[in-house]
């Protein structure tokens, strides 16, 4: 290996990546194949032509596969991605090189056959899409913790009418929707372009230019903060590379150039993720879900939650190095009921609220019933942790004012059963209890606003971390007979999508926010459940290795926050 293949490899980094390259047989995916093989990559070449590849030597060869099929047949495609996964792992880079050859190259619009039209827009968008669904499909089922960021390079192809027809949808289309949507896989996932110019010989950049300029994409080390842009490599050209050597001036130099001066990186904003577990088990079935038509077969599930669902959770956020970062909020029938699994629970280093004792909604019990529940969970709690709990969450958010009045008599810290706020937590409202209306009266005696308490405003220095139905798993994934509000057979890909969605709104346009994510082993214990919250946390903790984002137990959120205010003096 030369000493400019070793400069680059060391530069970009891409020694021991999966490519997955399609159109392997054109100039620019030949060029490609040999420029990932010469940077250290396995690479699997994709294309309907045989691939005739000349000079690679031994080494090299061992690192590629050649596939034949066609890109523009889902079934091909799929297939091409399980056999490139059997041979060399998950592909982490995609090079979509679909570009068909235009018969018609100097033909006007106006006189261009809809054969060719149709020919080429099936090639170079349906083929490109089909290129990237799989590809990241792939990652998606292959997610771990030791799997690299997925890139995207497409080639955008600017000499021909039908060509130019067929890709104008990439990069206006589907580049920039890849460009959000990949982010929901991983938080440094990058789609770019590259469009290269007429190629004339001896004169000016071609195939191998091109080939480089993919490389550099790929690298994170080198492009890691470009994502959405198309780099044109062509001759005599504004904003674009003359000549796109991989060096470190190119990077600087031309690069740089072709990106708009409004990109920059996003804003290192700090979101503070509460991953909380409520260990409902059969409490859950003999308080806000008792029914007189409760039978057998609901309370083997609260059995299952507590001896299967609980060492299931337990091993997945000790694999994820998240045990001792997140609260479990036990009511005392589950702590009394099952000591060895709540004990194995104590032992991992998490904090541990009150989650009342059969899991009894604060309006099916008496004042005097709410006060000796309360202090007989602390006594349980307390005999297990050795110290006294200060944190409470409602079982189904159904607390009141007496419970409010409860907590701050005691001394808590928080609640986390209201959502004043969805992401940022506030103080304890102290405000009158609200009156349903009685429509049978006059509207007269009905129609005012709420009124605010005469005294103080709020319960500081009692803390509320917000949570409510959109942040947990049970009311959309898991089936509870006599509830109205349960499901229990929604794809837990769509509660993966509504949870990501959220993060990414949130990290756009809130200042410090606040993710909580509640799970219950009941439902995340689930076998069809669990792994996407594997896969969610672990993309979360993508964000937390950029600095984004730091994992913390309920009851530091609420110091955090509440040291925050006094800095402020609010």
């Amino acid at each position: 290996m030369s000493t400019e293949t070793l400069t680059r490899r060391s530069f970009l980094g891409l020694e021991g990546c999966h490519v997955f390259i399609t159109g392997a047989s054109g100039a620019i995916g030949g060029e490609a194949v040999r420029e990932f093989l010469d940077h250290g990559c396995r690479v699997t070449a994709y294309d309907s032509q045989p691939l005739q590849l000349s000079g690679i030597d031994a080494e090299r060869f061992s690192r590629l596969q050649l596939l034949n099929g066609d890109l523009t047949n889902e079934e091909s495609i799929q297939s091409a991605f399980a056999k490139a996964q059997e041979k060399f792992g998950p592909a982490t880079i995609l090079i979509v090189n679909s570009a068909a050859e235009s018969k018609t190259s100097d033909c006007p619009i106006w006189e261009l056959p809809l054969e060719e039209w149709e020919r080429n827009y099936k090639t170079n968008v349906q083929g490109s899409f089909l290129a990237i669904k799989h590809f990241l499909r792939s990652y998606q089922q292959s997610t771990g913790a030791n799997l690299a960021s997925p890139v995207i390079v497409v080639t955008e192809t600017e000499t021909s009418t039908s060509l130019t027809a067929g890709k104008a949808g990439l990069h206006y289309g589907l580049l920039n929707s890849v460009r959000d949507e990949i982010l929901r896989l991983n938080a440094q996932g990058r789609i770019n372009a590259v469009a290269p110019g007429a190629f004339e010989e001896d004169q000016g950049p071609g195939p191998a230019d091109v080939a480089r300029t993919m490389a550099f994409l790929a690298s994170g080390r080198a492009a890691g903060h470009i994502s959405g842009q198309c780099i044109r490599v062509e001759k005599g050209k504004e904003d674009s590379i003359s000549d796109a050597r991989v060096s470190e001036s190119a990077v600087t130099k031309d690069v740089t150039r072709s990106i708009p001066q409004g990109l920059s990186k996003p804003k290192r904003n700090k979101i503070r993720v509460a991953v909380s577990i409520d260990l409902d088990a059969v409490s859950g079935w003999l308080g806000t879900n008792s029914h007189p038509d409760n039978v057998l077969a609901d309370y083997s599930a609260g059995f299952f939650a507590a001896r299967v669902g609980v060492p299931r959770l337990l091993r997945m956020l000790k694999k994820l190095d998240l045990a001792n970062r997140c609260t479990w909020f036990i009511p005392g029938h589950s702590a009394e009921s099952f000591p060895d699994e709540v004990k194995e629970v104590v032992a991992s280093g998490c904090e541990i609220g009150l989650h009342g004792y059969a899991h009894e909604g604060a309006y099916q019990l008496t004042p005097e019933q709410e006060r000796d529940v309360l202090t007989r969970c602390m006594e349980i709690a307390q005999n297990l942790t050795g110290k006294k709990p200060v944190g409470y969450r409602a079982p189904l958010y159904q607390l009141r004012e007496s419970t409010l009045d409860l907590l701050e008599e005691f001394g808590f810290e928080y609640d986390a059963s209201l959502t004043d706020h969805d992401c940022h937590p506030f103080f304890a409202p102290r405000r009158p209890p609200l009156q349903p209306i009685d429509f049978t009266k006059p509207a007269s005696t009905w129609m005012h606003p709420v009124k605010e308490s005469p005294n103080l405003p709020d319960r500081r220095p009692l803390v509320c971390v917000p949570c409510n139905y959109y942040m947990e798993d049970m009311t959309p994934m898991q089936f509870l007979p006599h509830t109205e509000n349960s499901q229990g057979y929604v794809d837990v890909r769509v509660i993966e999508n509504l949870w990501r969605d959220r993060f990414l709104w949130i990290r756009d346009n809130e200042e410090d926010p606040v993710f909580p994510v509640l799970m219950h082993p009941d439902t995340s214990g689930m076998a069809h459940v669990i792994g996407m919250l594997e896969r969610m946390l672990g993309w979360l903790k993508e964000w937390e290795r950029e600095g984004e984002v730091e994992f913390l137990q309920t009851v530091e959120i609420a110091q955090w926050w509440r040291e925050k205010m006094i800095a402020r003096g609010t």
